[in-house]
């Protein structure tokens, strides 16, 4: 593949970071009423009423944002390549970004699809419709570590960047250590139904939801920069070559 294809692939995949960020608030967030979202406190004939009010809006919300998280894999994948060239011949944490990206996707997808089965038979039981909502919501709070450790990854590699041009500046990388860290309250949404550790609460929803995306709009924008700088780079040489 020559080098043109190569950039060019790379650019797209690195567009691929605004695409699912703005998708993904509007097909997760907005269609599928999550912000606010459902508080856990929530009687099953309450929830069971939201869904009922909001079937069409939430159907299309979580089905679509089921096909749009995958927009988060050729983001994944070209910030995996971007790393390895930091790391050299032993890309560990590049691959462990990979494999924390990967399974990210896994865990937004398996939620929006417990929430689509919820919002499926809407004269079913308001107690199944809880339980499908508590399944969701479970699945992922409480599997945040493989996001937190894609973005420790990320920073790590990004700190250790010596290069003249480097990927993210310091600053980013310390932010996003500090965002992948304000998950850990979310451990608590599996044993409280109330306040701010609570599903819905500031610092297990808010907060860390709040910091995840917009590590993601960041790390987006510096993504995008170091492609176009090696376009601009490889341009120059043909040039030169010229």
């Amino acid at each position: 593949m020559n080098n043109n294809a190569v950039l060019r692939h790379d650019l797209i995949s690195a567009w691929c970071g605004p695409g699912f960020l703005i998708t993904f608030v509007f097909f997760w967030g907005i269609l599928g009423h999550n912000i606010p979202n459902p508080s856990p406190a929530l009687t099953p004939e309450a929830l069971s009423a939201r869904y009922a009010e909001n079937l069409g809006s939430i159907r299309a919300g979580f089905i679509l944002s089921l096909i749009s998280v995958v927009l988060y894999l050729p983001w994944t994948s070209l910030l995996t390549s971007q790393m390895a060239r930091i790391e050299g011949r032993f890309p560990t944490m590049a691959y462990l970004q990979l494999l924390g990206g990967g399974l990210t996707v896994m865990v937004v997808s398996f939620s929006a699809f417990f929430w689509v089965a919820a919002a499926f038979r809407p004269d079913q039981s308001p107690e199944t419709t809880r339980m499908l909502t508590d399944l969701g919501w479970l699945c992922i709070d409480l599997q945040y570590a493989c996001t937190t450790l894609q973005m420790i990854a990320a920073a790590l590699v990004g700190l250790s960047d010596r290069r003249p041009q480097i990927l993210f500046p310091r600053w980013v990388c310390y932010l996003t250590i500090w965002c992948g860290l304000s998950f850990i309250p979310a451990s608590l949404t599996g044993v409280v139904k109330t306040g701010p550790f609570a599903w819905d609460g500031l610092l297990s929803y808010y907060i860390p939801y709040a910091c995840w995306l917009g590590w993601f709009g960041i790390a987006s924008f510096y993504m995008i920069k170091e492609v176009k700088r090696r376009a601009e780079h490889g341009e120059q040489a043909e040039a030169v070559v010229a």
